[in-house]
């Protein structure tokens, strides 16, 4: 079989992402930087947060409030308010639970290689992270760019519209393309052109925000369930593994007897694990095999608790990121259902796209968390299936022993609870859907 190279820097996109949008210098594990916010890439931070992020949350979340609204992007407008409103909630929980994300990060990706590892699942786990984060920011793209041509043809008809008026007419007033509350007067074209650009950075950024810090957590979550997978294997295999190695050990030594050696080179790299360890116990006394399971079984028990440890951190280190999440996802595709029902019944082709570009992305975000962490929880209760499996009945009883209280350990649920509310997994997800339905169809019936 071919081996595969250890896969380094898991989260190379998001890190480029986040300094780019000023959420922090993010270093990799193996550079054993942490400084997220030195010298002039602080000042940088501020500025672009307060611009980019409080200032044009705060114009969007006014915009309600004030002047007439247009109900037919009134929906999708409070559901984007609302998800940029309790994005700052995580954006609180990277500046100052920075350390602690980093740490989880470190643990992924250099601290368990301490242990057992398969770099060809690891490899095949970052790719599935890379896909889920390319869809949801596929959806996110779709929706800004969507919008912005919709509102591209509205305001030639408008152009067109003002055009066959004469001077004393009143003209009809020019919509920007997102409902956002503009501080001045942008009717006239230039005007328009900067409250435009204005709405479609702020947008891109706090969206961009959202994609990133999102896509992220889905990746650790997906990461950390990997592992528990890779340390089942490990466990599964671990006297085969113990045999192995004793049986390479002695043959680069010369220590096999002539009467035990095969009788040419092919069959000797060829002999199966039973023929192996019946070459091993012919060795190596009852003693050595047991000293050499123990390492085996102790190295995966200090994966366990690693793991354990890891996944316990990060609960508390999200806690209020996950509650977060759970909020907005409600509210937000309860309200774009709304919107979706609006645009489809009206035969609104462009909106309907940009309604329904935002409804997958509002699903997407929301089952990237639930799914992930009911994958963990599944994996990390399996720990326990692979105690039954890895041949304990040849092993002694002081170790089976261990197992014992491997196994039991592992029976005690690991969970990512959304302070305490609600743990996020499938369960989650299905009653969370069941709820913005039922709040769509209490508002769609005030609607009509």
């Amino acid at each position: 079989m071919v081996s595969v190279s250890r896969p380094t820097r898991y989260f190379y996109f998001h890190y480029i992402l986040f300094r780019v949008l000023g959420l922090g210098w993010w270093h990799h594990p193996d550079q054993g930087d942490t400084r997220n916010f030195h010298g002039w890439y602080l000042y940088y931070s501020i500025v672009t947060q307060l611009l980019c992020v409080i200032g044009f949350v705060t114009l969007e979340s006014i915009d309600p409030f004030i002047g007439e609204k247009d109900i037919d992007r009134f929906m999708i407008s409070i559901s984007f308010v609302i998800t940029h409103d309790l994005t700052l909630i995580k954006l609180c929980i990277f500046y100052f639970k920075n350390l602690q994300i980093q740490d989880i990060v470190r643990t992924l990706e250099v601290d368990l290689y301490n242990f057992y590892q398969n770099n060809r699942k690891n490899r095949a786990t970052i790719r599935i992270t890379r896909i889920m984060s390319a869809s949801f920011v596929f959806f996110g793209w779709l929706v800004i760019a969507n919008t912005d041509v919709y509102s591209t043809i509205m305001d030639f008809r408008w152009r067109a519209e003002v055009a066959k008026l004469n001077a004393s007419s009143i003209k009809p007033p020019r919509a920007l393309p997102w409902a956002i509350y503009i501080p001045w007067n942008y009717q006239s074209d230039q005007s328009y052109i900067s409250a435009s650009a204005l709405q479609t950075m702020g947008l891109l950024w706090t969206g961009h925000i959202v994609l990133g810090i999102d896509t992220f957590i889905g990746s650790v979550i997906l990461l950390m369930s990997s592992q528990f997978t890779i340390l089942r294997e490990g466990i599964v295999t671990a006297y085969d593994r113990t045999i192995t190695k004793m049986y390479m050990n002695a043959k680069h030594q010369h220590d096999f007897s002539e009467a035990v050696i095969p009788n040419n080179e092919e069959s000797f790299y060829h002999t199966t694990h039973d023929e192996m360890e019946d070459l091993v116990l012919a060795r190596f006394s009852e003693k050595e095999v047991e000293l050499a399971l123990q390492e085996t079984l102790k190295n995966c028990f200090r994966q366990h608790q690693v793991l354990i440890r890891c996944v316990e951190n990060f609960a508390e280190t999200y806690s209020y990121g996950f509650m977060t999440q759970l909020i907005s996802s409600m509210t937000a595709i309860c309200v774009v259902m709304v919107q979706v029902s609006q645009d489809a019944s009206s035969f609104k082709s462009i909106r309907l796209v940009t309604s329904l570009a935002f409804f997958m992305a509002m699903i997407i975000q929301l089952a990237i968390q639930c799914f992930t962490g009911n994958e963990l929880t599944l994996e990390a209760a399996r720990i326990s299936d692979a105690v039954m499996e890895c041949k304990w009945e040849r092993m002694p009883p002081s170790l089976r022993r261990m197992l014992i209280i491997l196994m039991m350990r592992a029976q005690r649920p690991l969970r990512l609870s959304a302070a305490g509310f609600a743990y996020m997994n499938n369960d989650c997800f299905v009653a969370i859907m069941k709820a913005a339905y039922s709040y769509y169809a209490v508002l769609s019936q005030k609607a009509e």
